[in-house]
């Protein structure tokens, strides 16, 4: 299903290796949803039930420079997915090959590159389907589609969906960063475009929107230009109340020659409404600073705002893992989420950068089949081609956070694979001596991939589960059993 991988389960790349050691958040950070992958530009899928996050790979350009140099994207094409239910413990779905040139084997066998995403789906023929585009560098964005969110994708026009040919777009600097939305009449939108000459860094005139045809892959007629003041890239867009925002990124030009009324600051996402989707649009003001102001780590600003449960998110991305990862060179990140507040007039207010995250969005369900790649937290694990987790030293562990045992628990079923010997510990609510270990086992029994742990019998509530394993077990899945 998925493409980059080429990596065999366990035999693990240095970079691995280095993420597992060195990257990891406190046991009250839900911020960046995961540490062990670099990912940046989020798109936001809500499907099922399910929180899909797709994201630009850095950790394939990480891959090929191995920190000695800043990351230029250039070998990126494959995209990064998450999924979650409940905004805290993320699974890794994988990779998904995109671009069929530079090295690549995805579907999209014209493009050389996959950055910034964009996703949406729609009923089409009585079937939902997927669709999900992508910047081929900043000269062209393609479209791949599949019949669920992990694909498996093809492409269903065999080039891009938007170029230099295309109407009106012959100038745009950068021609990239889509952002796509279905509305409520079914009729679907894109918006792309950034970049600006320094001439022009107030009004760059680098925006397009446009109407989709009804099979989601073509467009209707010519874009029109949007004109949001100091635009550098990363068009967003939502509908809100009946209300169409339009976010982005502000450029990094010095504003001191500026005499604009719309004076904004640097990298910073502002924003913009209409009542119709293609615009006019009146800007109104900024709602997220950069993410340098708060973490102390400058970069660009990339953004996804979105509904899960009737309340209001933002997915972006920072670099604020990567000074702990031991790298020569930056510019690797990892994606953040927070609240987003709105207004009772409409208006969007500053919004708060934590990571500390979001408050977990209901109970985590323990006693169907959890891959090993699922988690709120690792440290001394990574993450394999195949998803399996794999103890880079002892004391390893998987944290799960608010898992629900209301219904009781028996044992604990774990699948791993061949292994002379190891050992794995269950233990609840905290890592280390303040934890409580409530199971442990050897593994490596001859002939033996599986361990059935018994629990108390007084098992309830809601905890967070460790899964502590030594050096060398590779983990696959785990279920609990009433």
């Amino acid at each position: 299903m998925f493409g980059f991988n080429s990596l065999k389960a366990g035999n693990l790349s240095e970079m691995q290796k280095l993420m597992a050691k060195n990257a990891f958040k406190m046991p009250n950070e839900n911020n960046p949803i995961v540490t062990h992958k670099c990912s940046a530009d989020p798109a936001v899928l809500i499907y099922g039930g399910t929180v899909y996050i797709y994201a630009t790979n850095d950790m394939q350009q990480l891959e090929f420079t191995r920190g000695i140099e800043d990351n230029g994207y250039n070998k990126i094409t494959s995209l990064n997915v998450f999924s979650s239910k409940d905004l805290v413990n993320w699974t890794d779905c994988g990779e998904i090959a995109v671009a069929g040139k530079n090295g690549g084997n995805g579907a999209a066998k014209w493009a050389s590159n996959s950055w910034a995403p964009a996703i949406a789906y729609k009923k089409i023929g009585g079937k939902d389907k997927f669709f999900l585009y992508f910047a081929d560098s900043a000269n062209g964005i393609g479209v791949l589609t599949a019949d669920s969110p992990l694909g498996p994708f093809t492409d269903p026009i065999g080039k891009a969906l938007i170029s230099r040919e295309t109407p009106n777009c012959a100038t745009i600097n950068w021609l990239f960063d889509p952002a796509i939305m279905v509305d409520d009449d079914g009729n679907g939108y894109i918006f792309f475009g950034g970049g600006h000459d320094p001439d022009k860094y107030e009004h760059p005139k680098n925006a397009r929107a446009a109407a989709l045809t009804d099979d989601m892959t073509g467009i209707k007629g010519e874009p029109v230009t949007l004109d949001p003041p100091f635009l550098f890239e990363d068009s967003g867009i939502n509908k809100i109340n009946g209300t169409y925002y339009y976010t982005y990124c502000t450029n990094w030009q010095d504003r001191k020659d500026s005499k604009d009324p719309d004076k904004m600051p640097i990298a910073v996402i502002g924003y913009m409404t209409s009542e119709n989707p293609l615009g006019p649009y009146e800007y109104k003001g900024y709602t997220l600073e950069n993410p340098g102001t708060v973490f102390g780590a400058w970069g660009n600003n990339h953004h996804w705002i979105f509904e899960f449960n009737e309340k209001w998110y933002i997915a972006y991305h920072t670099q604020t893992l990567e000074k702990g990862f031991g790298l020569k060179k930056g510019g690797y990140r990892n994606v953040f989420i927070n609240e987003f507040k709105v207004n009772d007039d409409g208006s969007l207010p500053n919004q708060k950068m934590t990571k500390e995250g979001v408050t977990q969005a209901g109970s985590f369900n323990p006693y169907e089949t959890v891959p090993a790649a699922t988690f709120a937290a690792i440290r001394n694990v990574a993450i394999s081609s195949r998803q399996t987790a794999v103890a880079t030293k002892k004391s390893a562990y998987i944290c799960i956070k608010g898992a629900d045992f209301s219904g009781g628990a028996s044992k604990i079923c774990l699948s791993y694979s061949p292994i002379k010997s190891g050992t794995v510990k269950v233990q609840l609510d905290n890592f280390g001596g303040s934890g409580t270990v409530i199971s442990e086992a050897k593994l490596g029994k001859k002939g033996k991939t599986e361990a059935k742990l018994k629990l108390p019998k007084n098992m309830k509530g809601s905890h967070d589960l460790y899964l502590i394993l030594s050096e060398g077990v590779e983990l696959i899945d785990w279920k609990i059993e009433k």
